[in-house]
């Protein structure tokens, strides 16, 4: 359904990016000022994990542009735009919050807030971004800030937030960072996505008013394959309930998204292989550890891989993706390829996928025509649908499998911020 995206591949992204696109401005301008509050609540936590200087910058540039092409490229410009050393932070923030499955018991989400420094009567756009699949614990981005092991995703945002002036947010998904061990991710699981992400958001918005940030009107939400799915439900739930002024969407941008999961079920079903073929599997099993845990894992994958998933998928296994194999016969039941008794796990993917909406934002989805992995096609059929709903889309085609089209995701990202 949704894979991860490899550092390597973000490198020759980003330079394509500021080879082709001119650095922005930061934005400033007419906005909606919060309302002053004296603490944040009490659920709410929050430090610096990381600080980074204008020479912090210029490496990180060298780094996602490529040292041969570093001399030519000058992405942070030459001076730097705000007082004193620090030029963009990166905070923890962290939440509680109740557990995924909706019992008493309470977990801490944690997530990023990157911000450069605050400056007085300066409007800062706030963008949510939540991060691609990942499996392994120290893949969070919150450990991957404290740890000094950034990778392109996260450089990517650090960058975009120094140039434009950005306040973004990325959440921690539950089950991963402070959350690790109390709970499992809630993956392609509509309802607590959404609850949690909004839980996180609005907590990193209780920091910035906290630490005197003015926000400019209006979200922007991107991410790419189960980012783009969480992207797409909450700008769905933005978009259509209440208070639209304290919500309101500019713009939406979801890159290999997987939409209707029923679909994507079936063509799985009429496959040979399933590459990413571990995805599938941790669907089923955000499903059984939270909302659903009556599933059985073996009326729809064969042993070893029923039992051998919630060990294989723990965090903890850098070997997860050759425990199981990318024939799909040899992975799925009989039963599970030939859709019969499939009803109940029909209807969880079915009332989990992405419902079309009659968007306000600027809509903008990108995909592989080569994507196997998150198809092709069960994208391009929800544009379709959205369109007939009386929303719209630009739907842009870009050649590549689901891997090598997140870059030029990324680059259409860029494009789309400029032009903000």
């Amino acid at each position: 359904m949704v894979d991860n995206i490899k550092k390597n591949h973000f490198i020759p992204l980003l330079a394509a990016c500021f080879i082709i696109f001119a650095p922005g401005c930061t934005d400033k301008g007419d906005g909606v000022t919060d309302p002053e509050l004296p603490d944040t609540p009490e659920n709410v936590s929050f430090e610096i994990l990381a600080e980074y200087s204008f020479d912090d910058l210029k490496k990180m540039e060298k780094n996602v542009v490529g040292n041969s092409l570093s001399a030519f490229f000058n992405i942070v410009g030459n001076d730097v735009k705000y007082a004193g050393d620090v030029q963009i932070r990166a905070y923890k923030v962290v939440v509680e919050t109740d557990y995924p499955a909706g019992s008493a018991t309470k977990i801490n989400l944690s997530g990023l807030l990157i911000a450069p420094p605050q400056e007085e009567g300066r409007k800062y756009r706030q963008v949510v971004a939540p991060p691609y699949t990942y499996v392994m614990k120290q893949d969070a981005p919150t450990l991957r800030v404290a740890d000094g092991n950034l990778d392109s995703y996260l450089m990517f945002w650090l960058l975009e937030a120094y140039r434009h002036g950005f306040a973004v947010m990325i959440p921690d998904y539950p089950g991963f960072g402070d959350s690790y061990g109390r709970c499992y991710i809630p993956y392609v699981e509509k309802e607590t996505m959404v609850r949690t992400t909004v839980e996180y958001v609005e907590a990193a918005r209780s920091v910035l008013v906290k630490e005197k940030y003015d926000r400019k009107d209006g979200f922007v939400l991107s991410g790419y394959s189960l980012g783009a799915y969480v992207s797409l439900q909450l700008a769905r739930a933005f978009e259509t309930n209440a208070s639209p002024e304290d919500v309101a969407v500019d713009l939406l941008v979801a890159g290999g998204a997987p939409c209707d999961l029923l679909h994507e079920a079936n063509l799985i079903r009429a496959s040979e292989n399933t590459p990413q073929s571990h995805l599938f599997p941790l669907a089923l099993l955000g499903y059984k550890k939270n909302s659903y845990p009556h599933l059985s894992m073996a009326d729809y994958l064969k042993e070893p891989y029923a039992s051998g998933a919630a060990l294989y998928l723990d965090g903890q296994h850098n070997d997860f993706e050759d425990f199981f194999p990318n024939r799909t016969s040899d992975l799925f039941t009989e039963k599970f390829l030939k859709n019969e008794g499939m009803d109940e796990i029909n209807g969880i993917l079915e009332a989990n996928s992405v419902k079309p909406w009659k968007n306000k934002c600027r809509f903008v989805m990108i995909h592989g025509t080569e994507d196997e992995t998150v198809y092709y096609r069960q994208a391009k059929v929800f544009s379709e649908e959205q369109e007939k709903y009386g929303g719209s889309v630009s739907f842009v085609d870009v050649v590549g499998t689901h891997t090598s089209a997140g870059v030029l995701f990324f680059l259409r990202l860029y494009a789309e911020l400029e032009n903000l």
